[in-house]
């Protein structure tokens, strides 16, 4: 797993800034094709963030190192591990962020919606080759002594409970237990304290623990996608990776279709095409079926932590009115509309 050459030493270049209460990022571009993007907390950010272990980042390097895909031979993303911003901080000192190293200063989030078709296949490529990679750190078990609860699902378990304080989460909680039903609540609690257990019996794996078109930056020079890595990692069942992917796309399809925020407003996007290569990727080509145990419930459950973490730091907007109705549909459906994307276009070597 190549790192991309050292930060050269002329000053940065802020190219973009943007977050929300509980995370900063800014991507800074240091000439060529060398950009960091540093990810740092906010407001709101109410644990520290953290770099995995020496243990755990050499299972990353194996991961990340492993040859091309058995089925047509591609790489797949490069897991970009993060570093301490300012180099290690003395014991108590405050941190200043998580940089990553990579060579674009765009993510897949932006580039998928854009409408722009040079764009779009750019990130069709990319969710391809982070479901190959994706499918090789599912080969790694977690054979570490502590496994760091899965953040997403906490923050999500937190909001359930009544836990959380902010204005616009506790507005959502009520709305959302209105909304579903005593036993829709009681399935999305159910499905949330038990997300983490691998299905069988099956022993735990290397996660990435949030994957995420916001976390994939395609190469501006035609290499290997990037996918920052380190902050969420931890263990588990790997249907919460894939899951975790699956889920967004879903909500990007269902706010489209419904006309709610930004991509509700935006030009058409081929999502199922985005959601196929990202499932060619994982699975070889074999299909859902393939999928791990459980992959449906892990994206409503991704659905369900977007919302919660939108209101809790962002704040309150009307459209999510309508995200606790696609979210009550999709629970209703044990999940199954976040893996209902039509016959897939081409074959996998296309991506």
């Amino acid at each position: 797993m190549a790192e991309p050459a050292a930060l050269g030493e002329a000053d940065p270049v802020t190219v973009r800034e943007y977050g929300t209460r509980y995370l900063r990022i800014t991507v800074r571009h240091h000439g060529g094709t060398a950009f960091s993007w540093l990810r740092a907390p906010g407001p709101a950010h109410s644990r520290p963030q953290r770099l995995p272990a020496a243990a755990v980042e050499a299972a990353l390097r194996r991961a990340g190192n492993a040859g091309g895909d058995p089925v047509d031979g591609r790489p797949g993303a490069r897991l970009a591990l993060g570093e301490w911003a300012g180099g290690p901080a003395p014991d108590g000192a405050e941190r200043q962020g998580v940089l990553y190293r990579v060579q674009g200063a765009v993510s897949v989030a932006r580039l998928l919606p854009s409408g722009d078709s040079t764009a779009g296949r750019l990130a069709v490529r990319a969710l391809a080759d982070v479901g190959r990679t994706l499918r090789r750190l599912h080969r790694e078990p977690w054979d570490f002594p502590e496994r760091t609860p899965h953040p997403g699902l906490g923050r999500l378990r937190a909001w359930a409970a009544g836990e959380e304080a902010a204005p616009g989460a506790v507005r959502l909680r009520a709305l959302a237990r209105a909304r579903l039903g005593p036993s829709l609540w009681a399935r999305l609690a159910d499905w949330s304290e038990s997300a983490n257990e691998p299905a069988g019996g099956s022993g735990a794996v290397l996660l990435h623990g949030a994957p995420s078109t916001g976390w994939l930056v395609p190469s501006a020079a035609g290499g290997r996608a990037a996918l920052l890595t380190g902050e969420e990692v931890t263990g588990g069942d790997p249907a919460l990776d894939v899951g975790w992917i699956l889920g967004e796309l879903h909500e990007l399809r269902a706010a489209a279709a419904r006309g709610l925020g930004a991509a509700g407003q935006g030009p058409p996007v081929d999502y199922p095409a985005a959601a196929h290569a990202l499932l060619s990727g994982y699975t070889g080509g074999t299909g859902t079926a393939a999928l791990p145990p459980g992959t449906e419930r892990a994206a409503t459950l991704r659905l369900a932590v977007h919302m919660r973490d939108f209101a809790s730091f962002v704040g309150w907007h009307e459209d999510l009115r309508r995200y606790c109705d696609l979210l009550a549909e999709t629970l209703a459906e044990d999940g199954a509309p976040a893996l209902r994307w039509g016959t897939a276009p081409g074959s996998v070597s296309s991506w």
